[in-house]
């Protein structure tokens, strides 16, 4: 590589991390804005049962899921099947309760989370493998098993019937939505979801951040090809982070499914436009290469109080999905712009 490409590669990068975290910036400052009005529109905003309870609690299990998106959008993929993983796992969970009906409460619970998180890994392992080895583009691949795994979740279910969890495993199993846990003894209870968050949010963030394969993630989103010629298996990468995103599918899908000890094939849909908006919004941009949990972080906390807001002004549904399209055109828009500007940039310059 000459001397103006390297410089030309360095400006690029650098525009990028500048933009990053001025987006970033203003994404924390909507966040504040937005949280003001709300108080200002409801007195208990601010309050524990709201912003806990409801709020954060509702954020949690699409929180898990954009932890598994980040790491597949940081290496340069993409994946639109992710509702219909937690569609099947969300199947599979009840049907593996009512399967293990007699057995101990533990025995059981533990049964239906095993089974949920082996199909998750799985399906996940599915997308991977088409993707990394295979070599089809992301957006085919998991529109492809977007379908596939809806449908497999109907026919599974007779074509959509509501299955429920038997009744001697209900009240246990709807403790990983409704359960409880008392802060430090200081009469603050915090969600059992939101616990999870926090233990998957730290888990990946170790990863990205602490490990080889986190170092790796970045790399194979940057340049896949340099990362190659490195002698890093860069399709064995992609793969385990299409696996990894399955396995929090299945982890969101039990704890979700406890909410109402129900489960249906049709549930969850534009699920994955949740998830991929909180990724996107946070600032991982498409294509790769860069963003960390913590954006995420920022951009799930902020559409969770947009929610919210909406809900407090009464918005239907279909202009919610306006609002939301919106949100993500925008942000993808003014990335590719400056990543354009940058480009052409450094081109002039060199």
């Amino acid at each position: 590589m000459t001397e103006s490409a390297v410089r030309s590669r360095w400006r690029l990068s650098r525009d990028r991390i500048s933009f990053q975290t001025i987006q970033t910036a203003s994404v924390f400052l909507l966040l504040v804005v937005l949280c003001v009005i709300s108080s200002l529109q409801v007195d208990t905003f601010f309050t524990w049962r709201n912003l806990v309870d409801n709020l954060l609690t509702g954020a949690s299990y699409i929180g898990v899921m954009a932890c598994g998106m980040t790491l597949v959008m940081i290496a340069g993929g993409f994946d639109l099947s992710v509702a219909s993983i937690v569609a099947v796992c969300s199947v599979i969970t009840v049907m593996t309760l009512q399967g293990l009906a007699t057995a101990p409460v533990w025995v059981a619970v533990t049964g239906a989370i095993l089974a949920s998180a082996a199909v998750g890994t799985g399906l996940g392992a599915v997308n991977g493998t088409l993707v990394a080895y295979v070599g089809v583009n992301p957006f085919v691949v998991t529109l492809s098993t977007m379908l596939v795994f809806r449908g497999l979740a109907l026919v599974i279910t007779h074509g959509g019937q509501s299955i429920q969890t038997p009744l001697a495993l209900g009240q246990a199993f709807r403790e990983l939505y409704w359960g409880r846990v008392d802060l430090l003894g200081s009469g603050y209870r915090l969600t059992v979801p939101i616990l999870v968050f926090l233990v998957i949010f730290i888990a990946f963030h170790v990863v990205l951040r602490y490990t080889r394969f986190g170092h790796y993630v970045y790399a194979v989103g940057g340049n896949e090809t340099a990362t190659w010629l490195a002698g890093i298996n860069s399709a064995r990468v992609k793969a385990i982070t299409y696996t990894l995103s399955g396995l929090t599918c299945a982890i969101a899908a039990a704890v979700y499914t406890g909410m109402s000890n129900t489960a249906q094939a049709a549930s969850y849909q534009g699920l994955e436009m949740m998830v991929i908006a909180g990724v996107i919004v946070g600032g991982t941009p498409l294509g790769g290469g860069s963003g960390n949990l913590w954006y995420t972080l920022n951009g799930l906390l902020l559409l969770s109080v947009i929610e919210n807001l909406l809900t407090q002004f009464g918005v239907t549904e279909e202009y919610r999905n306006i609002v939301r399209g919106m949100l993500i055109l925008a942000v993808v828009a003014i990335d590719v712009s400056v990543r354009k500007r940058a480009s052409v940039k450094g081109k002039v310059k060199a």
